[in-house]
């Protein structure tokens, strides 16, 4: 239990301590921007969210565990070497297509300031923080993510304060990546970039992970949709207001995500009977983590929304609490996703329940909408995740808390590279 406690307050406080340190400036990106750059910075965030979803072709998925069972540092290098040649060649075109949608829907006085944000998103899919959690390493996320990022933000802040632009803001939000990769690189793998493992392994691997990937670019189409959608169907006024909620939802769900990838390494390193009773204590904190999330959005969203962002731009209850709700449904339905049917290799059934999910919220996303507009978007995104939590939930309950696929468990020991 132990253990749990410090990756719960390592793996997990980490990682979201990184991801939030942007939120720091917030306040000054809302009041600079006004309503037109605080819309465009909105839009290039949702964007950018769902490029680097996609950037990471699964690899924050299954990547963990392949590289907790690589034994030597070699290996790891060579499964960060296959990972990080994917998602390069994948970010390239993801990039330029994440850029082109930023600029079509942003308002026209702000679209270079939703492209950079864009571009920021798609370069962050080359992150480190899943590899850090598989090879235990605090420092990894220390130095190459934290660091960086808090350097971008106090710069950001000064150059904001002295311009009046937001568009420095998302540029060194490009760079600080880069740069604590670059710094990664060096160190951890003694060259500035990874060794080269050909084009046939870059192939295989996309093949490979074809399913996790797969989940990731439907799931999260749906899940970041909602912000470019109430760009396009409602006034300018009502987006931002909209983009505030939305920006707490999304901070929020940081700590979802952190606490998912702390709880992952905990579960996901034994094989025997302990599976199980570590799954269920993780689906136990998460739904905590939900049912708190739900509960702040509804009670806090209002008030800290305008102590952030400013009255003109402050949320709006009736689309926190759907919000809440999709945090409730996101919350209790990552530990059966990444600690249950992923490593069972159900990607396929995961595949198509968020296929299902993606053809429902959308279609209720549009249509409530058109009824009620912004808050009928976050209606859309809760029924969507809520879906998705009952359908993975008799899914987990059929293949079983304490099920080890022995094909995975095979690969990794007779290939000792993290095969996929």
């Amino acid at each position: 239990m132990m253990d749990l406690v410090r990756r719960l307050l390592g793996f997990s406080t980490l990682p979201f301590l990184s991801a939030v340190l942007p939120l720091l400036a917030l306040p000054i990106v809302a009041r600079a921007g006004g309503v037109d750059g605080w819309s465009a910075f909105n839009v290039g965030q949702a964007i950018g969210t769902y490029a680097a979803a996609v950037g990471y072709v699964g690899w924050n998925v299954l990547g963990t565990p392949l590289v907790a069972a690589a034994k030597t540092k070699d290996e790891r290098i060579r499964v960060y070497a296959r990972s990080f040649y994917v998602r390069a060649v994948s970010a390239l075109f993801i990039a330029a297509a994440a850029s082109s949608l930023a600029y079509a829907v942003a308002p026209a006085p702000s679209r270079a300031v939703a492209v950079s944000f864009a571009l920021a998103g798609a370069v962050s899919a080359l992150g480190l923080s899943w590899f850090a959690i598989g090879i235990s390493s605090i420092w990894v996320i220390i130095w190459y993510e934290i660091v960086p990022r808090a350097i971008a933000t106090a710069l950001a802040i000064a150059l904001i304060l002295l311009t009046g632009d937001v568009l420095w803001y998302g540029i060194l939000l490009i760079v600080a990546p880069l740069a604590g990769l670059a710094a990664f690189h060096l160190v951890y793998c003694g060259r500035l970039i990874p060794p080269w493992l050909g084009w046939r392994q870059v192939s295989r691997d996309l093949f490979d992970l074809r399913s996790a990937w797969g989940v990731e670019v439907v799931g999260n189409l749906y899940a970041n949709a909602p912000v470019p959608l109430v760009s396009v169907v409602s006034p300018v006024p009502a987006a931002a207001a909209y983009g505030s909620s939305d920006r707490l939802y999304r901070y929020s769900l940081l700590a979802v995500a952190a606490a998912g990838n702390a709880l992952q390494g905990w579960v996901l390193e034994v094989d025997d009977d302990r599976r199980a009773r570590r799954n269920t204590v993780g689906i136990i904190l998460m739904t905590g983590l939900g049912i708190a999330g739900l509960a702040g959005l509804i009670v806090l969203g209002i008030p800290l929304s305008r102590l952030l962002f400013g009255a003109e731009l402050e949320a709006q209850l009736p689309s926190l609490v759907w919000l809440g709700i999709s945090f409730f449904a996101v919350a209790a339905s990552t530990p059966l996703i990444r600690n249950v049917l992923m490593p069972a290799r159900r990607e396929k059934a995961v595949l198509a329940i968020t296929l299902a999910s993606a053809v429902l919220g959308l279609a209720a996303m549009v249509l409530a909408s058109v009824v009620w507009g912004p808050p009928g978007v976050a209606a859309g995104l809760a029924v969507s995740e809520l879906f998705t939590l009952i359908a993975c939930g008799i899914a987990a309950r059929k293949c079983g808390l304490a099920v080890v696929d022995a094909r995975l468990s095979s690969r990794n020991r007779s290939r000792g590279d993290g095969a996929s």
